[in-house]
């Protein structure tokens, strides 16, 4: 994957390749900076070959540079997303040998009996033994190791290729026709899949990688105003991410690629019909996206997912493995370039989601994705929901026995169950858990899930029973669960209910907060103690709460902290600290 962008350090070696709020580097200066990293890094790895880097450090500058250090020693990169808690950080800290952090202490989560290095400061010198040059492009087969969530209640290490990550970057940029002109914002968090998808697509055909900061990462009006003023020409978003953008007018935004989740068209109309929006799908066991319909209409209903890229064969199965006939929904299989060479140290685990199938007379390794899909008459895809419990909430994966393992691991929790639940119009990851004792309350529960999972897989709403219904298994009978859920179902007060709202004295906020409380949770903020998230908010909204908050009184309330206390009593105390008046 480092030939494209060494060729372009050779070509523009002085224009711009990554602008941040404190940084403007060029094609030269970064390709420097990743040969100061690729330097520490050769002497760490010390001919071990495909050494695996866990890259800690914040997107920007020093990430990116990581990123291509990394490769330019031969070792693989680990991505990984700081705002996990250090729980979740150690875990995944299992897929990688070797630490580069920012500098300073070596990070609480990182496992004492591994090495850690500090990357170099900007504007060091090069290092002794690996000169900065553009010709200097080593690499490994593979390229990177990327989480998903896993059922087993572990996270899935995905093993990439270069060879894969060249093909599929090189597609979509001759599709989108991605070129030197082009600004390409980089907002996907440094873990996921999209992450890499940005940075090359930009760096690959000689463009500018845009990095916002802070608030400006999250749907709000400080992205609108930062993709503005950094007059951004390509994005990737979800569609719950542009559904939470506020409209506004964008002139160099020329393509908007959306993808994650299913696309409901008539709610973007605004963006439709003032930018190409394009609904890319894929997942990250084939290389971030594998199908993609360039041009979404309003009146597309549904979204189709597209047709496969150069390289790529899509196959529509049954229960037994064998083709449907046209027009027929079934179990999408992937193959061909850039399918993941496996699961890192989970061999049964990959044995069986790839697979090698015998299809039309030949061997075929397939990806089994999970989702179900059926084919137009055009040649598209149609998504058709899934065939297994795996939830897709704002364009993130999550397997519910993941959040119900980390559940169980609470002294007091017998039995669990994930699922999704409506909720202002979105649906919202809830937990339903058996505790029989009575004495785990939802605020322990949220607390030590928030410990162990990422901000998207703690639930927004928790429901505690004295136990659940079991199939004839002896597992929780999502069904009926679910069922429970539903409204009309019974009230709080009976056996197996639904938490009400929290009840206490009225509390009294902003009617402008009253508002954001009501768009983010689609209920009203009824009492000092009623909780965001168990009344419908999720951890985007929250982040958007809190931006327009922080923006609009002068304040700067933290996540962790609103996520600890998510009630209105811990906004009114806040809010009493400033004098500013809503505009």
């Amino acid at each position: 994957m480092l030939t494209p962008i060494a060729g372009q350090v050779r070509a523009r070696a002085h224009v711009c390749a990554l602008r941040s709020r404190d940084a403007r580097v060029t094609y030269g200066e970064l390709w420097e900076r990743a040969g100061q990293i690729a330097a520490i890094v050769s002497a760490a790895a010390r001919g071990c070959g495909e050494l695996r880097v866990a890259i800690g450090v914040a997107p920007g500058a020093d990430w990116v540079g990581g990123l291509l250090g990394i490769w330019r020693a031969g070792t693989v990169a680990v991505p990984v997303n700081l705002d996990h808690p250090p729980a979740r950080l150690h875990q995944l800290a299992g897929a990688a040998d070797l630490l580069l952090h920012s500098g300073g202490a070596t990070p609480s989560w990182w496992p004492d009996d591994k090495p850690a290095i500090a990357r170099p400061p900007s504007g060091a010198g090069n290092f002794p033994g690996l000169r900065a040059e553009y010709a200097s492009t080593a690499g490994g087969r593979t390229a990177c190791v990327l989480h998903t969530s896993g059922s087993t209640g572990a996270p899935k290490p995905v093993v990439l290729s270069h060879s894969g990550l060249a093909h599929r970057i090189t597609a979509f940029a001759e599709l989108y026709r991605i070129t030197a002109a082009d600004r390409v914002a980089q907002l996907a968090a440094a873990s996921v899949d999209v992450v890499l998808w940005e940075t090359l697509l930009a760096l690959a055909v000689g463009g500018t990688l845009c990095v916002p900061h802070g608030s400006q990462r999250v749907p709000g009006t400080g992205l609108v105003r930062w993709l503005a003023a950094e007059q951004v020409t390509v994005a990737t978003l979800t569609p719950t991410m542009l559904a939470a953008l506020p409209e506004g007018t964008l002139p160099e935004l020329r393509l908007l690629v959306v993808g994650g989740e299913a696309l409901a068209p008539a709610r973007f109309r605004y963006w439709i019909e003032r930018h190409q929006v394009a609904n890319a799908y894929g997942p990250t066991e084939a290389t971030i996206a594998t199908h993609v319909a360039p041009h979404i209409t309003a009146d597309d209903q549904p979204a189709p997912l597209g047709r496969p890229v150069s390289g790529v064969e899509d196959f529509l199965l049954d229960e037994y493995d064998q083709p449907v006939p046209d027009g027929q929904p079934g179990h999408l299989h992937l193959a061909g370039v850039g399918l993941a060479d496996e699961y890192a140290g989970l061999p049964d685990r990959t044995a069986h989601a790839f697979p090698t199938l015998t299809i039309g007379g030949r061997a075929v390794r397939v990806y089994r994705t999970g989702d179900r899909a059926r084919r137009r008459p055009d040649g598209q895809l149609v998504y058709e929901g899934r065939i297994d419990r795996q939830l897709n909430l704002g364009g993130v994966r999550l397997e519910p026995e993941e959040v119900e393992a980390a559940a169980l691991i609470l002294d007091g929790v017998t039995a669990a169950a994930a699922l999704a639940e409506p909720a202002g119009g979105r649906d919202v990851l809830a937990l339903h858990v058996a505790v029989p004792s009575g004495r785990v309350t939802e605020a322990a529960l949220r607390a030590h899930l928030a410990g162990l999972l990422p901000s998207t897989a703690v639930p927004a709403r928790i429901h505690l029973h004295p136990s659940l219904p079991l199939t004839g298994y002896g597992k929780p009978d999502v069904h009926v669960i679910a069922a429970l859920a539903s409204p009309g179902a019974v009230s709080a007060a009976e056996p197996d209910g639904i938490a009400p709202v929290s009840t206490g004295p009225a509390v009294v906020l902003p009617d402008a907060v009253r508002q954001w409380w009501r768009e983010a949770t689609g209920a009203e903020p009824v009492s000092v103690t009623t909780d965001f998230f168990s009344c419908g908010g999720d951890s985007l909204a929250c982040v958007e709460l809190l931006h327009r908050i922080n923006e609009t009184f002068g304040l700067e309330i933290l996540l962790a902290d609103f996520t600890a206390q998510p009630t209105p009593a811990f906004l009114a105390r806040a809010l009493a600290s400033t004098t500013r008046e809503p505009s």
